[in-house]
């Protein structure tokens, strides 16, 4: 293995911790001793072929690289109870930063904990860290079940139990240094299955502990007391990352021959062979309707709909690559789990958004299927905080809706609670949703004030906000508007002083929409309002297809045809090129809860399929009031 040019050094972290010659004193054989080998037999030849593999190389792209081909653990196998690949995420490139930096700079005497959302690559973490560790020559214990132990010496790979060590004294069984006053350490790997706690020797002195645990201290609560451990965590995927990781699944190239199969042509086949994916072919009907509205090429070749099928999956479940992957081949399961879930009390959720950021425990529901933690902060030495959000806008919108359909006032009092945690602001940003809702349809008196966003230029672009005037040919009405809930553009009659609300909570890209026609004209603005308290907005492409379904309908009404309907398919060069429809989007923020660099980062897309329907458009942002501004936060009043 030979080290690119263009990589990152070896070992980043050596430019603040300083202490590389303390790795090469844990690596030296001739300062360490091993007596009693009596509960321990050689590992079969697949872990000693990993060890050989990875013992002192030199760096390779798949190892620091998050755009490099996933790293390979062969020969290990899943009868070895190891995944065959990694996919090495960027996080885990600094969070190994950090771990290094700790144990260092403490010579050993102060581990890591490493916890966040259940599903994202925890424990896949560790075997990157086993791989990092190789390349220096460290001695390795490592265990990921908390019962079956590997230890990874100078001359080989060894195993034994937990249960063979309990109760013994280190220097008995386990490698201990030469010398007594000597700082040398060896790495103890572990993730533990359960609410159980480490066995104590796996904490203790000469092991320098480095563990992943699930939300909450119930895994670590003795020895993070003891030893003051370092509890930092891994972030939940980016929408790259899941891209890059979908085509190493399990059942990815099932699901693409399936396509390929039967996806043009069900009707053909005596077996519909996406049956073994059930609610594929729900979703992908669903494509199918929304390109017949927007008159895009209709049926999508099998990787496109794959392609679709995973940003579906997004858009449902959020950003735990577990619950994606699996949605993406079971949705109809994924979505009963979730909705399962949504059966809560105020109670249990006020308890859950307090107890999840400040790493306590919480219900099981909650914090698998409801919330999910984004580091605010990461820094080496620097214990991580934690903000609490829904694990996506469907899942958040499908819990109000259940609080809300019990009391409204219940409602009201629990964004009064949410608004007193300061880690918990984007949770309360969804439940103020329908209230300006309510705001923007029941105001009345010349036009809202606009504020510009700025693009980037890129593809697809990134608007900031700006605190400078809106030209006067862009007026936002300030007018009574009738709440209507739909749920699909088909058919839909497109008025003036209308606000349309999507009945669907998994609708994507935007959260309503309301038109200003003018018939004589023939010429309408389309507003479509994405409600949000977050200082970076993102959204689905999927969006794109739906804005283009009701551009498409709203030139169908100025032309004087009837509203279309799903089944309907327009011929090209059909559509007149007389009615003119223009976009504005409109980025949504309670009046006193904006920030001066509030920005939307639009999805992949923007400059596709533009030709005949361009849902392009312009970008401002729109503070609604909905309360009283209190210590530069709002303060919840209807």
């Amino acid at each position: 293995m030979q080290t690119s040019t263009s990589l990152p050094s070896w070992n980043v972290i050596e430019q603040y911790a300083g202490m590389v010659k303390l790795a090469a004193q844990n690596a030296d054989p001739a300062n360490w001793e091993w007596n009693d080998r009596s509960v321990w037999k050689l590992a079969t030849k697949n872990w000693q072929g990993f060890k050989t593999k990875w013992y002192g190389t030199s760096q390779c792209a798949s190892l620091v690289d998050p755009k490099s081909t996933p790293l390979s653990l062969d020969p290990l196998t899943r009868f070895d109870g190891a995944p065959p690949s990694i996919l090495v995420r960027k996080s885990y490139l600094t969070t190994f930063d950090h771990v290094w930096a700790q144990a260092m700079s403490s010579e050993g005497e102060v581990g890591t904990i490493i916890t966040g959302q259940p599903g994202i690559g925890k424990t896949m973490f560790q075997y990157y860290i086993l791989v990092r560790l190789l390349q220096h020559k460290q001695i390795v214990l490592f265990t990921m079940d908390g019962e079956h132990l590997w230890l990874f010496y100078h001359d080989g790979v060894y195993m034994t139990t937990t249960a063979s060590l309990v109760g013994v004294q280190p220097a008995e069984q386990l490698p201990v240094p030469k010398l007594l006053s000597s700082e040398v350490f060896l790495w103890s790997l572990f993730e533990i299955e359960g609410r159980n706690e480490p066995e104590t020797f796996l904490v203790k002195r000469p092991c320098m502990p480095v563990q992943t645990a699930s939300l909450g201290p119930s895994q670590y609560r003795t020895w993070e007391k003891e030893r003051t451990p370092l509890l930092t965590g891994l972030p939940l995927w980016t929408h790259d990352e899941l891209m890059q990781g979908f085509p190493y699944q399990e059942n990815y190239q099932s699901l693409l021959d399936a396509l390929r199969e039967g996806y043009a042509s069900p009707a053909q086949k005596e077996r519909d062979p996406l049956d073994v994916f059930p609610g594929a072919r729900a979703v992908l009907k669903e494509c199918e309707e929304d390109a017949v509205l927007s008159e895009d090429s209709v049926l999508l070749s099998p990787e496109d709909a794959l392609h679709y099928l995973l940003e579906a999956a997004i858009d449902r479940f959020g950003y735990s690559a577990h619950d994606v992957f699996s949605a993406v081949f079971d949705y109809n399961s994924s979505t009963q789990c979730h909705q399962e879930a949504f059966r809560i009390t105020y109670t249990d959720f006020e308890a859950a958004a307090s107890a999840l950021p400040n790493n306590q425990n919480a219900d099981h529901n909650i914090s698998h299927w409801i919330l999910a933690l984004w580091p605010v902060d990461s820094a080496p030495f620097v214990r991580i905080r934690w903000e609490v959000k829904f694990k996506s806008k469907w899942v958040g919108k499908n819990v109000i809706q259940q609080m809300s359909a019990v009391e409204d006032d219940a409602l009201r009092h629990q964004i009064r609670i949410l608004q007193r945690n300061p880690k918990a602001v984007s949770l309360t940003g969804q439940f103020l949703e329908p209230f300006v809702h309510d705001s923007i349809a029941n105001s009345t008196g010349s036009f809202w004030p606009l504020i510009n966003m700025a693009s980037n230029n890129a593809d697809p672009p990134l608007f900031t906000m700006l605190r400078d005037s809106v030209s006067s040919g862009v007026q936002f009405p300030k007018i009574k508007r009738e709440i209507v809930k739909f749920h699909s553009v088909a058919g839909l009659s497109m008025e003036n002083n209308i606000y349309y609300i999507p009945a669907d909570t998994n609708f994507p890209l935007f959260d309503s929409f309301t038109v200003d026609i003018n018939h004589s004209t023939k010429s309408a603005v389309l507003w479509v309002l994405q409600i949000t308290t977050s200082r970076l907005h993102a959204g689905s492409a999927r969006g794109y297809l739906k804005i283009r379904s009701i551009i498409a309908n709203l030139k169908s009404q100025l032309r004087g045809d009837p509203p279309p309907k799903k089944t309907t398919k327009v011929a090209a060069g059909q559509a007149s090129s007389t009615p003119h429809v223009r976009v504005c989007y409109l980025l949504v923020v309670p009046q006193g809860d904006y920030e001066p660099q509030t920005q939307w980062d639009f999805p992949k897309g923007w400059n596709e399929n533009c030709d005949r329907h361009d849902h392009r458009g312009n970008v401002y942002c729109l503070e609604v009031p909905v309360g009283a501004c209190s210590q530069g936060r709002t303060e919840f009043w209807m």
